[in-house]
């Protein structure tokens, strides 16, 4: 034997269902975004930081060759003039000043040519100097603060080829120093202001510190709280590092102790710009907003939701026949519970239509019941019985039982409601057999059937309550008038479908008017005619507003119904 295996579907609710796939649906698109976001921010510093430190080590690089460049000026002199080594040895002041002279045309010809070269200053015999600088790059006070100073360093025993140098008024000025006994010659570089510079390059403010031999010679407090000293003794050239709320370069200069640091202050700019910012407060305002959306959904659509859900349940149950309005803001919703309240409506009086029909049913069924068990029928088939006993009839006696007992077999099936239109005739043609015995008139039955609808299901008696109405109510005269009952059944074909048209007719005086008035219309409290009523209820009953009857008089009595195939 084979199994047959039924596909069964999970089921889910709507309102969960709702929720989880909005909530899923947003996480999903927050961490895409959050990942973005993450992503742009990194790349934003990784860029920002490859932008600082190109810009300073393209600074460090442009001094570097300017240092060179001012050091080959002076090596070159060192090396090769004659009047730098003339004044080296020569005690005679006449000849000291000629040569001086002549060095200091010199140099002011190497500082119109060389454009590292901003400024000489030339010590000989003792405490004379010469000097010469670019008035453009070097102002004349920060000459003589810079003449003052390299007059301190003479007193100092330093060796040939050093640098030296001195930040006046926040500019910062290189010298190097080339001594040779009695003749020191300084070349002097102007760097201008170096936090100017990185600060237009880098677009933001930059701090400048330099430290030279672990003493700090600018910003001094700021270089201290960074610990800037002890970066420079760790370091060997350069170091990068975020230190409190600035992110420090130090850069060593060749050749030199001197350290140039450029301290960058360290702010949400620079971790991110304005497009990523915003980008992430969007985001986590979309949090708030959402957490406010989910509560709305839940209060204005979930709860009202499960709560039609619960309702529609009770309806099921059979637990309310009523249903309650709930406060809801969405249209959709509101209809639902409106159109749920007019159907629960609705299916409450289509309850009571049904009822009601039951219980029409069931007292058309009683009354056609009631009708054909009255006894006045059966007391003349007693009495027929009781004559044809007293006069030896066994035969008509025997005949008259076996018609009675198939008529109440026929009357007492309660089961058919419905009957084949053969079993309906069979049952008429039995019924005028028995009246036969039981009548004191001839009665002549005439059945005519179209072949085709022998099978039609018909309501229960209604033929036989017809020819019953002819066989009581026909007034003929003269007993020796036989009573002439005719059946058809015909086939009605439309476009509407097909019909079965059955015509019941007689030859006695036909219906009274006020009958024929009564069974044509729709008097269904009346007394009269129960029988025709009857009939007309149970064929509405059955077949709705698809049956028709039509009653008249027509050389006598003239019934006519026609109901639809089912």
């Amino acid at each position: 034997m084979f199994k047959i295996k039924k596909d069964k579907k999970r089921i889910f609710y709507l309102n969960h269902t709702v929720i989880l796939i909005m909530m899923a649906g947003y996480f999903s698109l927050l961490i895409l975004l959050l990942c973005m976001d993450w992503y742009l921010i990194a790349e934003y510093q990784s860029n920002r930081k490859k932008r600082e430190e190109n810009a300073i080590n393209a600074y460090m690089v442009g001094v570097e060759q300017t240092m060179e460049k001012l050091y080959r000026v002076l090596y070159d002199i060192y090396k090769n003039d004659q009047n730098f080594k003339a004044l080296s040895g020569t005690p005679d002041e006449l000849q000291q000043y000629s040569n001086a002279y002549d060095l200091r045309m010199t140099m002011t010809n190497k500082m119109t040519v060389e454009e590292a070269l901003h400024g000489f200053f030339i010590f000989y015999g003792g405490s004379k100097v010469w000097y010469n600088v670019n008035t453009d790059k070097v102002k004349s006070e920060q000459a003589v603060t810079i003449n003052r100073r390299l007059k301190g360093q003479l007193a100092i025993k330093q060796g040939s080829k050093s640098w030296i140098n001195y930040t006046i008024d926040d500019e910062t000025f290189m010298a190097i120093c080339f001594q040779q006994k009695n003749i020191t010659l300084y070349g002097i570089n102007y760097f201008g202001n170096i936090e100017r510079e990185l600060s237009h390059n880098l677009n933001s403010q930059v701090q400048v510190m330099l430290i030279e031999n672990g003493t700090a010679l600018k910003k001094i407090k700021l270089a201290k709280s960074l610990g800037l000293v002890e970066m420079t003794k760790k370091n060997e050239k350069s170091f990068s590092e975020q230190i409190g709320k600035y992110y420090v370069y130090g850069n060593r200069i060749k050749n030199t102790d001197l350290w140039i640091c450029a301290a960058l202050p360290y702010n949400v700019w620079s971790v991110m710009n304005l497009q990523q910012l915003m980008l992430l407060v969007i985001s986590f305002i979309s949090i708030f907003l959402v957490f406010f959306l989910y509560r709305f959904l839940r209060k204005e659509f979930v709860s009202p939701l499960h709560r039609l859900t619960q309702i529609m349940n009770q309806i099921g149950a059979g637990e309310i026949r009523k249903v309650p309005m709930i406060g809801v803001r969405f249209y959709e919703l509101q209809k639902v519970n409106e159109t749920l309240g007019i159907m629960v409506s609705e299916i409450e009086k289509q309850k009571l239509l049904t009822y009601e029909e039951i219980i029409e049913k069931q007292k058309a069924q009683m009354q056609y019941l009631q009708l054909q068990l009255k006894p006045h029928f059966y007391l003349n088939g007693l009495k027929t019985m009781n004559a044809l006993i007293m006069q030896n009839e066994s035969q008509k006696l025997q005949d008259l039982v076996l018609g009675i007992s198939k008529h109440l077999r026929y009357l007492l099936n309660e089961e058919c409601e419905m009957v084949p239109l053969s079993s309906e005739l069979d049952f008429v043609r039995n019924y005028v057999e028995l009246q036969k015995h039981m009548h004191g008139r001839e009665v002549r039955c005439e059945i005519e059937q179209d072949g085709r609808v022998q099978e039609w299901k018909v309501p229960i008696l209604c033929i036989q309550t017809f020819v019953e109405n002819s066989i009581k109510y026909v007034r003929l005269g003269s007993r020796k008038i036989p009573l002439e009952i005719t059946v058809r059944a015909d086939l009605l074909v439309t476009e509407e479908g097909n019909y079965l048209n059955l015509i019941i007719s007689d030859n006695g005086q036909g219906y009274p008017e006020e009958i024929l008035e009564e069974i044509n219309s729709d008097m269904a409290g009346s007394r009269s005619c129960i029988g025709i009523h009857n009939i007309k209820r149970r064929c509405r009953l059955l077949f709705g507003e698809k049956a028709e009857y039509y009653f008249l008089n027509s050389d006598g009595a003239y019934s006519e119904l026609i109901i639809p195939e089912v």
